[in-house]
């Protein structure tokens, strides 16, 4: 759970208010790559689905937001996706810190989800 939050504390810190532009259209390779790294520790994930694939406000012009089913397969949950970092490839996936999480983690988790533009 360290490594999650200090992974965490990483994208936070490269995190900005500019913008990515939500027409850009990314290349089949990115999408890829975003798609393997939402569905890291899926049992199955060539059954999994993402959606609404999209760049992130991330300063490192590595973040990307969208939805993935959830590891049960049920659903859509949100992700962040980046796809360099100093420790490698990292998601984080809201269904991995509900609202009912309360604890500072599932708390940082959520405001940096709409930092990055991934939610409202």
């Amino acid at each position: 759970m360290r490594l999650l939050v200090g992974a965490a504390a990483l994208a936070w810190a490269i995190a900005t208010a500019g913008g990515a532009s939500a027409d850009e259209v990314l290349d089949p390779a990115t999408l890829d790559a975003v798609f393997v790294v939402a569905t890291r520790d899926y049992p199955d994930p060539d059954q999994a689905t993402v959606r609404n694939v999209h760049k992130s406000l991330a300063l490192n012009g590595q973040g990307y937001c969208g939805e993935v089913t959830g590891i049960s397969g049920e659903g859509f949950t949100v992700f962040h996706v980046l796809l360099e970092s100093s420790i490698g490839p990292s998601v984080l996936r809201l269904e991995d810190f509900p609202d009912s999480d309360q604890g500072p983690s599932a708390v940082t988790v959520r405001q940096m989800m709409r930092h990055f533009g991934c939610v409202e």
